[in-house]
């Protein structure tokens, strides 16, 4: 049996930078197995920023030529990505926004829209008068009683006062992803206000396909636990790598020495690039060239106690994950050897295993981390509601905090354990056999003592597997599957799954042709 079949490997011991570049910047090397054939391997190089070939159609195998015609065709497509990324115009228009220069188009639908709600508002007054008076011969006592009860609530101050909009000073194209212009009239507009213009993430719609940049928002629980850490904790600059929505809610006097990576280049019309740097994380490609490599470096160097906040991509490699934050983290070191680093990593707790072997510094927090406009990964009351994760979010923080030091909020029903001094959530019990609190996936977990461990409560204890699992699931021992039913239990070989060669195509309806006479 060929156990490599269809086995894809990342290979980060190459050196990327001699690795051929797409418009996203430099590739990466992966090989594959091929199915079939024995030692055949194909090495080839594809897009390190998405995995669907209709995102980024970059394909080359190791050992192709590649021709004059083919790098000129990719050189002018990096060109032209860069030039349909320009978001100079956009910037520029936020910025006079914020210093109140409004343009006089807005100010002039402003006050169109202003008096059309005037005029529907004095015609629903109208038609509610003319109600009122064909009603008062039918129903006086009623009326009478309706309006002893207006007087006591009038005296009691209970009138409802409709809150004023804020302003519109500037118009959102969210189909462009930039400032609105004479061009975007049949596009999808958003009108933002002054407070917008500073929390592009509370009106930016997040691009939320999954094989490609999967870019969901954390929720307003999540960012006040967030801001609350770094705030106690002392640090001194942030590094927000996908985290915008945490970004722009950081107070001045942190914000102002933190910065902001991201690959969505949306963000280039609301921050500077002392601000936010338009980076590819996964080969440290810095899109708009040697100055922001320049930023970004200064930024390391003037780092104290430093914390990198990470939210990857779920679907994303660990392996690369862990290998692109070392490039950061030895960046640091060679730029600023007296600064202090703490690590924050976002990920799904069933990822546990697999981050732990490359990050062996990095802990589980039992903090549920929740995302806004997302029912699988949103918050246990919502998830319960829609039918979906009644044990809340799966996703945690893996972090290089002691766990000892980093309180969760209260409020949110976390407790502190007194035996492991360590803040869980309520369902997570302590077990004094394991001497620890056990619990992962949010529900309270038993302790089996054949297997001296903590599982889920849906397990049962398998002799014939010799460990725990769901009570119907299918024993394999030695080849053999054991099937077990109520009364009786059956033992089925398992035949080895043999993988052959690619059959040759057939000619198919061979039967259905015509042959053609010979000539004579």
């Amino acid at each position: 049996m060929n156990d490599n079949f269809g086995n894809l490997k990342l290979h980060l011991d190459s050196d990327i930078s001699t690795h051929p570049r797409c418009k996203h910047g430099p590739t990466l090397l992966f090989s594959r197995h091929m199915g079939g054939t024995q030692g055949v391997v194909k090495n080839f190089y594809v897009c390190a920023a998405y995995r669907n070939r209709k995102d980024c159609d970059f394909y080359q195998e190791v050992g192709d030529k590649v021709t004059q015609a083919r790098l000129f065709r990719l050189s002018e497509a990096s060109k032209r990505f860069l030039a349909n990324n320009d978001f100079g115009d956009s910037y520029k228009a936020v910025s006079d926004a914020r210093e109140g220069k409004v343009d006089s188009d807005l100010e002039e639908d402003e006050e169109m829209e202003e008096n059309v709600d005037t005029i529907a508002d004095l015609a629903e007054d109208d038609l509610a008068s003319e109600e009122e008076n064909d009603a008062e011969d039918k129903e006086s006592d009623v009326n009478g009683s309706e309006e002893v009860e207006a007087k006591e609530s009038d005296l009691n101050g209970s009138e409802v006062v409709e809150a004023k909009k804020p302003p519109t000073v500037l118009k959102f194209c969210q189909d462009c992803g930039r400032a609105s212009t004479p061009l975007c009239l049949i596009h999808d507009i958003t009108k933002l206000s002054r407070e917008d213009l500073d929390k592009p993430a509370r009106i930016l719609k997040a691009k939320s396909k999954e094989s490609k940049e999967a870019q969901y928002f954390f929720s307003a629980s999540t960012k006040e636990f967030l801001v609350d850490t770094i705030d106690s904790q002392g640090f001194t600059h942030v590094l927000c790598i996908g985290c915008p929505s945490v970004y722009e809610c950081l107070p001045d006097t942190i914000s102002s020495n933190s910065l902001l990576l991201d690959l969505d280049p949306r963000f280039l019309s609301f921050y500077n690039s002392k601000q936010f740097l338009w980076y590819n994380f996964f080969n440290g490609h810095f899109f708009n060239g040697e100055n922001s490599s320049t930023i970004f470096r200064d930024f390391l160097i003037s780092c104290d106690k430093l914390l990198i906040l990470l939210d990857p991509p779920f679907g994303a490699k660990t392996e690369l994950i862990s290998h692109s934050l070392d490039r950061i983290i030895d960046q640091l070191e060679m730029f600023s050897i007296s600064a202090k680093l703490s690590t924050m990593w976002v990920f799904p707790y069933y990822m546990e295993r697999q981050l732990r072997q490359h990050r062996k510094d990095l802990v589980m927090s039992d903090y549920r981390v929740t995302y806004s406009d997302h029912i699988q990964f949103g918050a246990k009351e919502d998830a319960v509601k829609s039918g979906v994760r009644k044990l809340g979010s799966p996703v945690r923080l893996f972090t290089s905090i002691p766990l000892s030091v980093l309180q969760l909020p209260a409020s949110e029903g976390y407790q502190l354990c007194a035996e492991c001094r360590v803040w869980v959530a309520q369902e997570n019990r302590h077990c004094d056999q394991c001497g620890e609190c056990t619990s992962k996936d949010g529900r309270t977990y038993v302790h089996c003592d054949e297997c001296k461990r903590c599982v889920k409560p849906t397990y049962t204890h398998c002799k014939l597997c010799q460990r725990c699992k769901l009570p119907e699931h299918k024993c394999v021992e030695g080849g053999v599957v054991v099937v077990k039913d109520k009364e009786n239990i059956k033992k089925v070989v398992v035949e080895e799954k043999k993988f052959v060669g690619k059959r040759k195509s057939r000619k198919r309806n061979r039967h259905k042709r015509e042959k053609i006479p010979k000539k004579c």
